[in-house]
């Protein structure tokens, strides 16, 4: 088993390589983190926050400290990072093994008048076990469902019931405009919709359009542009039927693993 795992992780590497995963509060849960993150040089120590994680790096912000960079020179650009799970009581963490670490890149910017260094880390050893499997299954979702790109969650009373989205409040959002609109199916990539809407507010049949829902009392914003539409006959009268392609880089990761929970989910009923 644990010669699998590291099978598992090793592919996970070369598959996903330059690939990452920028850190939102549901990614942390997922991977069970914290989002501060301790560097140890010598005896010089400093915390950080995460932006983005990948099977091979990490990248990490730390307010800007010269002496910071003065150290890791002299260190030769190698230092360790230390992670911290997130644990309950939140007093009693528990931290994994360090992690030796070289610095790749530095990149400064400043907020709100205060300047910070995103450092990019090159992950010098594996990521604990329990973590790189997760951020491989991340990247899977994310990258890895070209074998279900294409297949559709049809819209009915059971996938109502599974998918938990609030149908009545579903929209989509062109030219300053705001239609609702009825979801007749989704998938990965995209979704099929009706709406009442008049032709000329819709110029051509490619719309770069947000395409809006409710999902667990949180609005779900996904940009994207029209790749159909059709004029048909409901029992309102007319409407146009809508297919949407998501921009893949703009697809929250709420909605992937949303349409990923329902795929897993369908297999055991």
């Amino acid at each position: 088993m644990l010669s699998s795992k590291k099978n598992i992780i090793k592919n996970y590497e070369v598959e996903y390589k330059g690939k990452e995963i920028k850190i939102s509060t549901e990614i942390y849960n997922f991977l069970n983190i914290f989002s501060t993150v301790k560097m140890v040089i010598d005896n010089y120590s400093m915390f950080g926050i995460i932006y983005s994680i990948s099977m091979n790096y990490i990248r990490i912000i730390f307010k800007e400290k010269n002496e910071t960079l003065l150290i890791l020179a002299k260190n030769k650009n190698l230092c360790s990072i230390r992670l911290a799970e997130n644990s309950y009581p939140k007093n009693n963490k528990t931290y994994f093994h360090f992690l030796p670490v070289e610095l790749l890149d530095i990149y400064a910017y400043s907020y709100q008048d205060k300047k910070y260094n995103l450092l990019t880390l090159k992950f010098l050893s594996s990521l604990p076990e329990e973590i790189a499997i997760k951020v491989g299954k991340l990247f899977e979702l994310k990258f890895g469902q070209n074998h279900r790109i294409h297949e559709r969650i049809v819209v009915d009373n059971q996938s109502i019931k599974q998918l938990k989205i609030d149908f009545d409040k579903s929209f989509i959002k062109f030219n300053g405009s705001k239609h609702k609109c009825l979801i007749k199916d989704l998938s990965y990539g995209g979704a099929l919709v009706i709406s009442f809407f008049d032709y000329e507010d819709a110029k051509n049949d490619e719309i770069d359009l947000i395409f809006s829902f409710e999902f667990m009392n949180k609005e779900i914003l996904i940009e994207g542009k029209s790749r159909s539409l059709n004029l048909i006959q409901t029992v309102n009268g007319k409407a146009f039927a809508i297919g949407i392609a998501f921009n893949e880089n703009k697809i929250p990761f709420e909605y992937t693993l949303l349409i990923h929970d329902y795929f897993t989910q369908k297999q055991y009923i």
